[in-house]
């Protein structure tokens, strides 16, 4: 039960607040079935919504492109599948959105590139077709970032060139063709780097063992090159 909100056996939204009035929802961890209620874009000053870890079906509906005020949109694991709807194009206050682990299909909407407030996007474990797109090389504001699981078509890293504030970078399975950024060493802040189960081709920079920040760094089965270093920086732990 959120307070003043609660829900009658076919799930219909019964509110004793007034919709300019809620600003954050959670009915995430429940057992909630049957299709995401298109109701849900009337809460026009959501900045939060939460839906994640329930047993919906069908696709996530349009009606959601009405929450301008959207940062965070949190859909692990919903149930919720098909194509991200295009109205999500006018969500440009996002900060945060996870949306892993569901059906989703069809590409990664270029829209998403619009969304330059965006600190983290999470896109594991779905049914999405690549590319990556590049209008994602305008989200430099992103700390996290992981895209895994793509199909049908390849990418290239030239949109991450410009993400140096990223903290973790996980790409695993995403069907990445091309070679690790020789500037790789500039990103600073970066902690976690995935980029296992590619085509990733060329030489391993050796600025990847040098890295103060770097924690946690996969780069199995791919068609690398180069020695590992006999030395290595002491904050690598997982290599």
């Amino acid at each position: 039960m959120v307070m003043g909100l609660r829900c009658t056996p076919k799930f219909e939204l019964k509110s004793t607040v007034l919709p300019d009035v809620l600003l954050q929802l959670s009915i995430a961890r429940n057992a909630f079935n049957g299709t995401i209620p298109k109701e849900l874009g009337n809460l026009k000053q959501l900045t939060m919504l939460s839906l994640g870890s329930n047993n919906f079906s069908g696709s996530l509906p349009s009606e959601l492109g009405n929450l301008m005020e959207l940062t965070q949109i949190y859909i692990n694991s919903c149930g919720a599948g098909g194509e991200i709807p295009s109205t999500f194009a006018n969500l440009r206050k996002m900060q945060l959105m996870w949306a892993s682990d569901n059906p989703f299909t069809g590409k990664i909407p270029d829209f998403i590139g619009k969304w330059t407030d965006l600190t983290s996007l999470t896109f594991q474990g779905n049914s999405f077709e690549g590319p990556i797109p590049s209008s994602f090389a305008k989200l430099t504001s992103l700390t996290s970032l992981r895209i895994t699981d793509l199909a049908n078509v390849s990418s290239n890293l030239d949109f991450i060139k410009d993400m140096k504030n990223l903290t973790d970078l996980r790409l695993g399975n995403a069907l990445i063709s091309d070679s690790i950024p020789s500037n790789i060493g500039e990103y600073n802040s970066l902690q976690i780097l995935d980029l296992s189960f590619n085509n990733l081709t060329g030489q391993i920079p050796s600025a990847l063992f040098n890295m103060t920040s770097l924690t946690y760094l996969f780069l199995g089965n791919n068609s690398l090159s180069g020695d590992l270093p006999s030395q290595k920086s002491n904050t690598l732990q997982n290599m």
